[in-house]
């Protein structure tokens, strides 16, 4: 048999604990990304980011979703910002 390398990087054994940890926190802020646009953005979009943040150094085998994670934490911040200003809302 021979082996072609595949473009997906393998898994690492002995860290399944830290790759769910990672998986969670990137849905953590993804969950709070959305929030963020609803609710408080300045206190919310920051710790989403700061969490999508951690979560891609943790872990290589959730890349794709940490990167959803930011995208969608980086558009809360700003879709938060501009709703909650055009609104009179509070930012904080």
């Amino acid at each position: 048999m021979s082996s072609t390398p595949s473009s997906a990087p393998a898994p690492q054994e002995g860290r399944p604990a830290v790759e769910s940890v990672a998986g969670l926190l990137a849905a953590a802020a993804i969950f709070a990304g959305i929030t963020a646009i609803a609710y408080r953005p300045v206190r919310l979009a920051p710790a989403a980011i700061l969490l999508a943040l951690v979560s891609a150094g943790m872990s290589r085998r959730w890349s794709t979703l940490t990167s959803v994670a930011l995208a969608v934490a980086g558009l809360g911040w700003m879709l938060g910002m501009a709703i909650a200003v055009v609104t009179d809302h509070p930012l904080w």
